[in-house]
């Protein structure tokens, strides 16, 4: 770059960290637009921002007119959405300064489930059958038109939050009287009063991670999960690329970019949750962004030296993007969960991690005095281990042992 690129970040957190830790060390100027000057610290990127812009990013106006009254007005080469709650509101200033982006009509459709579902019939994508309620009269109708067991679900959230697996009509009223009571989700952003109830799909799931240019599929890889007990779906391991279902690959890549296409997104990023039933693969949502759980940052990255990161800044600063990307060897997640409700008292097995050389990365979350639950959501989970291996049944095998020797004691 001859000329220093001027690229703003809409609420740098979790996974968006990295794109702004990417495009600092790439030498742009990087201005982080956010609801308080605390949020550096708060999530991690204190080191990698030049400038902060405050506003409201609930409120696109609120985005917008940050921008407007800087000293940036004018001057910016890239907006790029840093978390999914405004991902939508993002690419709609982004689109009012005419800088590059993906739809914002796509990227609503990606941040509402009810809307994604409905583009996902339309285009006849395979997908759960759903319909969408508001009242507890409409859920028990709903459920019964499709049969038991369904899934209840916000349309707007995110990380397994408001999740349930039903039954019967009276675990669907308690399930339902708990949703209606879960008002704010993350960053404060209201939880839709709207609600879907779906089929509950049988079958393994799968993530897979694409990257589109001009609706030309440019790099897609299928992560193997694994998932929590129900009622719960809390993910509890990733591995890429997956060492299960290889004859399917393909077809999961397919139907994940019909699903892409159905929403509007031709370009960038998606991450798109997937099921493997009986009769082929079905779209559980489509996340227009890079995965999270560490997959995109440290699973992609480690298995094909591909940084999704680098290359979504590079699409939106209208730079070359590499689109070779050989697997080199196989990544895996596993994540630290309690088997029980309590307080912990000792914590045991953390050397095993620290002397394993399999291991890339590893960070655990809890310690002794803390309160802690078996999972409902990803926010209950205490730490992880990151593997590599020759093979993807080899990466698994190592990080699901070895998370597995850490003991919780409990009080």
């Amino acid at each position: 770059m001859d000329i220093q690129k001027i690229v703003a970040f809409v609420e740098p957190s979790f996974y968006g960290v990295d794109f702004v830790e990417r495009t600092y060390k790439k030498g742009c100027q990087v201005i982080a637009i956010g609801s308080s000057l605390d949020n550096p610290k708060k999530y991690g990127y204190e080191n990698y921002y030049h400038d902060f812009l405050i506003a409201d990013i609930r409120d696109p106006k609120s985005i917008y007119n940050a921008i407007k009254n800087s000293k940036y007005d004018g001057k910016l080469d890239a907006l790029i959405p840093a978390t999914d709650y405004a991902s939508h509101y993002t690419a709609e200033v982004a689109e009012w300064l005419s800088l590059p982006t993906i739809p914002s009509f796509a990227a609503n459709n990606a941040r509402n489930k009810d809307l994604a579902r409905h583009a996902y019939q339309k285009n006849k994508v395979p997908s759960a059958l759903y319909v969408k309620v508001s009242d507890a009269v409409q859920a028990c109708e709903a459920a019964s038109s499709i049969g038991y067991p369904v899934v209840l679900k916000p349309t707007n959230c995110a990380s397994s939050q408001g999740v349930f697996f039903i039954n019967n009509k009276e675990e669907l009223l308690q399930a339902f009287q708990k949703l209606r009571e879960f008002k704010k989700t993350y960053m404060g952003f209201d939880v839709s009063t709207d609600y879907l109830i779906e089929e509950y799909l049988v079958g393994p799931e799968f993530s897979v991670e694409l990257f589109l240019k001009d609706q030309k599929v440019i790099f897609s890889s299928v992560t193997e999960k694994e998932t929590s007990d129900l009622p719960f779906f809390v993910e509890i391991s990733h591995t890429v690329p997956t060492s299960t279902q290889l004859d399917k690959v393909e077809e999961m890549v397919e139907v994940s970019v019909q699903a892409m296409r159905a929403i509007g997104i031709d370009n960038g990023p998606s991450h798109v949750e997937i099921k493997l039933t009986l009769s082929g693969p079905k779209i559980i949502e489509v996340n227009g962004r890079p995965g999270g759980d560490q997959i995109a940052s440290q699973l992609l990255f480690n298995t094909y030296g591909f940084d999704i990161f680098e290359e979504t800044v590079n699409f939106y600063l209208k730079l070359p993007i590499n689109e070779h990307y050989p697997a080199k060897k196989a990544t895996s997640i596993a994540y630290l969960t309690s088997r029980n409700n309590g307080e912990v008292s000792k914590i045991r097995g953390i050397e095993n991690i620290k002397q394993d050389p399999s291991v890339i990365k590893f960070e655990i979350n809890v310690q002794p005095g803390d309160l802690v639950k078996i999972p409902e959501s990803s926010d209950d989970r205490l730490g992880y281990v990151i593997t590599t291996g020759e093979n993807a049944v080899e990466a698994k095998r190592k990080a699901m042992n070895l998370i597995n020797t850490i003991q919780l004691v409990y009080v």
